[in-house]
C-alpha cells in the first residue's frame, strides 16, 4: 500500500466468491434482491399510499423482530 494514500480496497462479497470460484448463498442473494425491489425501488415506481405502508410496515416488523432476536439470543447465551 502506498504510504501517502489514506484508502485501501476491500473487496466485495461478489468479487470474493467470483474470485475464489464459490457459489453464494442463495438465500442471501433472494433475500438481498427481494429487499431492493421490493422495499426500495416499487414504493417509487408502482404502489399506492396504503400499499407502500402496508410494505414498510411489514419489512420494518421483520427487521425489528429479527433485531430483537439476535438481542435476546446474545443476552441468554
Amino acid at each position: 500500500m502506498n504510504p501517502s494514500s489514506s484508502l485501501y480496497y476491500v473487496e466485495t462479497d461478489a468479487q470474493r466468491s467470483r474470485r475464489l470460484h464459490y457459489r453464494p448463498n442463495s438465500i442471501a442473494q433472494f433475500i438481498r434482491k427481494t429487499f431492493w425491489a421490493y422495499y426500495i425501488h416499487l414504493p417509487f415506481y408502482g404502489l399506492t399510499n396504503g400499499d407502500a405502508l402496508c410494505l414498510h410496515t411489514f419489512c420494518l416488523t421483520l427487521m425489528s423482530l429479527g433485531l430483537f432476536g439476535v438481542v435476546k439470543y446474545c443476552l441468554l447465551v
